[in-house]
């Protein structure tokens, strides 16, 4: 199972990094914590774009 860090996420997804992190912050994207790190699996990045239609798009 590939991980990603918020940095590799954001770059997949094609949106900020901070995009990414209001996105955790509000609930809109799944991601994985342990203590203070976050990761994201592809199974996150694939409910990304159905909770996004735009990034589908793009």
């Amino acid at each position: 199972m590939q991980e990603y860090t918020y940095a590799e996420a954001a770059a997949k997804l094609r949106v900020a990094e901070t995009t990414l992190r209001r996105w955790v912050s509000k609930g809109r994207v799944p991601c994985h914590r342990l203590g203070r790190l976050v990761r994201f699996t592809d199974e996150d990045l694939a409910a990304a774009y159905k909770a996004c239609p735009a990034l589908a798009r793009r």
